[in-house]
């Protein structure tokens, strides 16, 4: 189970922020504090930072408030929760391990959460190898003494909150607003604070306690509170816990106990609590209120690892020697221990227990192979008898997933309310396998080829729900008519069904029916009138389903039908009597072209979509959806025009038509009073905006881009409300107008594409601008004189366009962080401009206001035509990380550069007239230098200790490279094509401690290491000696007779396979950066370590081989050598002197220092 957790989390590692608290108090300062400790000082190296504190301080809550404020910063984000709780199941730490290794090799931001075991975060964490460089790797822990281990020098200690903020914090959930009460309730508001001893959780839960209660009964529960010092916190959550009534402390142990470790959502958890006779939302409803659980975003069930532990604690203390006599089991020792030694008693109420698969998702992955049914499936590891369940009479709530259960299954305990049984090895259901109080039955992920029969008079009284999701193999399903209870049929993935019994549509009870995906099912029910109280009905990805019941109104509680994907021509007429349906989706459905008239009957219709399907025309009806909130019509081709009465849509949000064939949509000066976003990106025949638009009140974003519009309505500047306006592609767009200037509501606007001339004059009155995007504005040459008031704009993308002049108010931009005006030619082929003859005629003088650019952290000026000397103004962008200032034709730089303290990158890529470099920022990570082909001396290197990328291709009047053999930190150098002076004195320079390290050499040279094996490689797996990286060399010549219309700054040709047998299962392009200026023979030496994705595919017996690719991006590239050679564990660890051993006993690395010695 935890490592499907985790690879859902680290699938969707995302930009999105994580969700805080509804309130909180503090925060702001304690990232401040944790900013100005990490300082973000460019770094090649791993951060660690400890966040530690007593529990239920708030170390979470913080870690999470930290993570949004900065993930901008990293490539891939991650945050582990729980890891205490998550590492404590049965292999769940190897789980965490394996599966973590998605995110390695880049610039990560990962956040361990609630670690309380050094081996947790070594198991995670690893060798900072698997890391990109800058990562950050943030601990929270109530234990101080793993950051000590650790050598976690980073740390922050989480303090209790001041008085003031306490009491903001308690008032906020005890009377439901953030300011003091008055008079009595204010001074046992101030008592309940120092009770609680200023504890953020203890605080929002004593708070949620008093919530809505007398003030007399705020004295009482003081009292109570005062008797459980000094441990406050767990004296308010045990008085939490008795203010509940009987069946709610039984559904809190339950999620605490059982529930939490499931990772199921709140309906699931209904489903089951209803199951036992719970009121299951009542119950989830005084929790929430009472703070002891919370509903998430993705509807999953969480509660406060203290709150969680009470709960454990609880049932723990009802037997400290003897699990058996527990109420509820989820450790895996302790559940082994009662099965294996028969001790199983009527205590016992839940069992929550996921044995390991043998690999993940073995089964479903298996079950899609061409014909599934001839599988030969595996028996499960683990064997599990049935009598020890006999003892168990109270029974109610059983996990038994991935075993094989041996024995008569009637003797399982009667009763059983909910039984989750994924990886059930039966093929066939036993006809009596189920308890006569079964309430939810989940086979989910299972074998299960057919179920002969479920009908069992109990059974058909009582169950609930059927979960066959999954089950790949399923052929049938039994007749369930008699069950008068069934509520849900979750049929999803069930490949091989072909058809629905009669028998389902005569399920009175159900509710909600799930088949989606179910790719082979072509035949639906014929008649659904006995589907009274359905309520969702899903057929979406059913691809060879074509008819729908003709009395489908017939559902008349129908208030979801999802039919995307499926094969239907046409949606029947009696769709009318869907009264209460609120969501109709036939996204895909391409042999739709119509919509009977009736549709505009389905009043309570709130979404509907339309997308991807051949629909002609909308039925005037529609104006009858007067619910109707989202109508989404994208890549609807064959629709040509939106009808007038769209406008009577009261209630509509979106409108969407991306891509499809609309000519003009007419939209009604103050009419759609609530719609917020109107989207026709790529409307090819869209070619005019309705000058209505303007009365649009409510509008927040309009994106009209790749459309052929030629002009905007003249009152678009009425859209008060206004945040994003997308006009990218819109290329026969070619004036703004002036109008435009009043969206004083504006933060976002895209032009790149467009064929814009000017911006209006008042242009700086959008004030609240954050992004101007004009890349590709061809024909804009110049900047309004007002642009410089666009004091919040903090992105200005102006690549390719014509503006060779800036305002001098342009310094003004005092928020602006990213500054990106390049222009084309990028890559010029290197032979072709010789210096001096550069074709650049048109030349850019920075204003000297550039310099109050003081929050600039990314400069990219690529081909503007800078030339001469670079002023000193870029000594003032104080902040500036990123410089790019490659293809243009200045001749030196500035010695003030050394101070840009926070520069990491400098590109100065194709600078052929730049003759020396200053010296330089020590924080540089990377420098390229490619095609200066003029430069003849570079300052001393030695103090850029965490430089990690340098490219000296074809700089071939530079003698040495000063401080090479100091760079400790170098991963990559790149010296093709460089002079026969400079290529010894580097070779000088190589040591084996820096040639372990590199990643990627380049230098001159014909041959390769003689120890290297030429052509293919078999890989074996040798005993005890792990595999730990490979390392190819290749020797590449350029043939620049041979012209091609590609222009590339690298050598793309050469590639690496891994064939098994004569398969390719995997193919990488081997990094060779710099094309040589010269058609001589260049050596490329590439190393890639265990943690390379590459290297993790290789398996015993696959082959390995260096290719030229197939279809080559560039001509010319001759592969004249090659060789492979693998690193196993011991061949590149001694770390001395080595000049005792023989040629065969020395490292990898020694032996690279003498090839290049020789």
């Amino acid at each position: 189970m935890i490592g499907l957790v985790v690879k859902r989390v680290l699938a969707q590692v995302r930009n999105s922020p994580e969700n805080v608290a509804d309130y909180t108090v503090g925060l702001e300062s304690c990232v401040e504090d944790l900013m100005k400790l990490l300082n973000f000082k460019p770094t090649s190296s791993v951060q660690f930072l400890g966040i530690y504190g007593m529990g239920g301080i708030g170390k979470t809550t913080l870690a999470k408030y930290f993570y949004n404020k900065i993930i901008v910063n990293f490539e891939h984000r991650a945050i582990i929760y729980d890891v205490r709780e998550q590492s404590s199941t049965q292999d769940g730490l190897d789980d965490l391990k394996r599966t973590f290794k998605v995110a390695r090799e880049k610039k990560n931001i990962v956040v361990l959460d609630d670690v309380d075991n050094i081996d947790q975060v070594n198991a995670l964490v690893g060798e900072t190898s698997w890391y990109g460089e800058g990562s950050l790797v943030v601990i929270t822990t109530r234990d101080e003494e793993i950051l000590n281990r650790l050598s976690v020098n980073l740390r922050y200690e989480v303090k209790c909150l001041t008085e003031m903020q306490a009491l903001k914090l308690f008032c906020f959930y005890s009377l439901r607003k953030e300011k003091p009460p008055t008079e009595g309730l204010l001074e046992l508001s101030k008592k309940s604070v120092e009770l609680t001893g200023l504890l953020p959780l203890a605080l929002k839960v004593f708070g949620s306690h008093l919530f809505d209660k007398e003030e007399n009964e705020w004295q009482v529960q003081l009292e109570k509170l005062k008797t459980f010092q000094p441990d406050k916190l767990q004296g308010v959550l045990a008085l939490s816990f008795e203010s509940l009534d009987d069946e709610e402390k039984k559904v809190f142990l339950d999620i605490a106990c059982l529930f939490l470790r499931l990772k199921i959502t709140k309906d699931e958890v209904v489903d089951i609590l209803k199951g036992c006779g719970f009121q299951a939302e009542a119950a989830l409803s005084v929790l929430r209120q009472k703070s002891l659980i919370k509903i998430r975003d993705d509807n999953n069930l969480w509660m406060h690892d203290h709150i969680r532990d009470m709960g454990r604690h609880m049932v723990l203390n009802e037997s400290r020697e003897d699990p058996g006599m527990r109420s509820r089991l989820w450790d895996h020792g302790a559940i082994m221990t009662v099965l294996n030694n028969m001790k199983g008693t009527p205590s016992i109420r839940g069992i929550v227990c996921d044995f390991k698969k043998k690999s993940a998702d073995d089964i479903a992955s298996r079950s899609l192979l061409n014909n599934p049914a001839e599988e030969n499936p595996k028996s499960s590891e683990i064997i599990i008898p049935v009598e020890p369940f006999v003892l168990m009479t109270k029974l109610r709530l059983l996990q038994i997933n991935n075993v094989e259960l041996e024995g008569n299954l009637k003797l399982l305990p009667s009763e059983l309310k909910w039984i989750q049984w994924k990886g059930c090895p039966l093929e066939n259901l036993p006809l009596d396998f189920l308890a006569g109080q079964l309430a939810v039955l989940d086979l989910s992920e299972s074998r299960i080829r057919r179920v002969q029969s479920l009908r069992n008079d109990e059974v058909d009284e009582n169950l609930k729900v059927i979960n066959f999701r999954g089950c790949h193999s399923l052929e049938t399903i039994p007749d369930l008519s008699n069950h008068n209870a069934l509520e849900k049929l979750v049929l999803d993935r069930c490949k091989l069904l072909v058809k629905v019994p009669s028998s389902v549509g005569k399920i009175r009870t159900l509710l909600q029916l799930d088949l989606r995906n179910c790719s082979n099912l072509s035949e639906f029910l014929v008649d659904v009138s006995g589907l009274k109280r359905l309520e969702k009905l899903v057929l979406s990805g059913c691809s060879n389903l074509s008819v729908l019941p003709k009395n489908i109104g017939a559902m008349q509680c129908l208030k979801k039908l999802l039919l995307d994907g499926t094969a239907i021509k046409n949606v029947p007429g009696d769709i009318y009597r869907l009264q209460n349906l609120e969501k109709l989706s036939l996204r895909g459905c391409r042999s739709i072209q119509e919509l009977p008239s009736c549709v505009g009957t389905l009043t309570s219709l709130e979404k509907l979509y339309l997308d991807n399907t051949a629909l002609q025309n909308l039925p005037s009806s529609i104006k009858k959806l007067k619910n109707l909130q989202k109508l989404h019509l994208r890549l609807c081709r064959s629709l040509s025009e939106i009808p007038d009465t769209i406008n009577e849509l009261i209630s509509l949000k979106e409108l969407v038509i991306n891509r499809s064939g609309v000519k003009m949509v007419h939209l009604k000066s103050g009419s759609l009073p609530w719609l917020t976003d109107f989207s026709a990106g790529d409307c090819k025949n869209l070619k005019e905006v309705s000058s209505s638009i303007g009365g649009l009140n409510s509008l927040l974003q309009l994106t009209l881009d790749g459309t052929p519009i030629t002009t905007l309505p003249d009152n678009i500047g009425d859209l008060q409300f206004i945040l994003k306006v997308d006009l990218r592609g819109c290329k026969y767009l070619t004036v703004l107008p002036s109008s435009i200037v009043a969206m004083d509501t504006l933060r976002k606007l895209y032009l790149g594409g467009s064929n814009i001339e000017e911006l209006p004059e008042d242009f700086g009155n959008l004030e609240n601008l954050v992004l101007l995007q004009m890349n590709e504005c061809k024909m804009l040459k110049r900047l309004p004189s007002s642009f410089g008031n666009l004091k919040s704009l903090h992105h200005l993308y102006m690549e390719e366009t014509l503006v060779m002049e800036f305002p001098e108010s342009f310094g003004n931009l005092s928020n602006l962080r990213v500054l990106k005006m390049l222009k084309k030619p990028l890559f010029r082929i290197c032979e072709s401009y010789p210096p001096g003859t550069s074709k650049e005629t048109r030349f850019v003088e920075l204003p000297n206001s550039f310099a109050n650019l003081l929050k600039l952290e990314e400069l990219d000026a690529r081909s503007l035509g800078l030339s001469g000397k670079i002023p000193d103004v870029l000594e003032k962008l104080s902040s500036l990380m990123i410089l790019n200032l490659g293809n243009n034709c200045f001749h030196s730089l500035p010695c003030s550069l050394k101070g840009l303290s926070n520069l990491i990158e400098l590109s100065l890529y194709d600078c052929q007239e730049l003759t020396c470099l200053p010296p330089l920022p020590c924080q540089l990570k990377q420098l390229n230098l490619a095609n200066c082909f003029s430069l003849e001396s570079i300052s001393d290197l030695s103090e850029l200790t965490i430089l990690h990328d340098l490219n000296l291709t074809n700089c071939v009047k530079l003698d040495d490279v000063p401080g090479l053999d100091k760079l400790t930190a170098l991963k990559r150098l790149y010296m093709s094509a460089c002079n026969s002076t400079c290529y010894p004195e580097v070779k000088k320079k190589l040591s084996k401690v820096s040639l372990k390290l590199l990643r990627n050499l380049s230098l001159p040279g014909n041959r390769i290491p003689g120890w290297f094996s030429q052509g293919p490689v078999t890989f074996s797996v040798q005993l005890n000696r792990e595999i730990r990286g490979v390392i190819f060399a290749v020797v590449v010549a350029v043939n620049h007779e041979i012209k091609d219309n590609y222009q590339m700054p690298d050598v793309v040709e050469i590639q690496v396979q891994i064939l098994e047998l004569d398969l390719a299962i995997y193919t990488t392009t081997l990094h060779l950066s710099g094309v040589p200026g010269t058609s001589n023979d260049q050596l490329h030496i590439c190393r890639y370590p265990a943690s390379h994705q590459m290297v993790r595919a290789l398996k015993d017996g696959f082959t390995i081989q260096v290719i030229k690719r197939e279809k080559p991006l560039k001509q010319g590239v001759e592969l004249k050598m090659s060789g492979i050679h693998l690193i196993y564990e011991g061949d590149d660890d001694i770390s001395g002197d080595e000049d005792f051993l023989t040629d065969t006993q020395q490292t990898v690395s020694q032996k690279l220092t003498n090839f290049f010695s020789s």
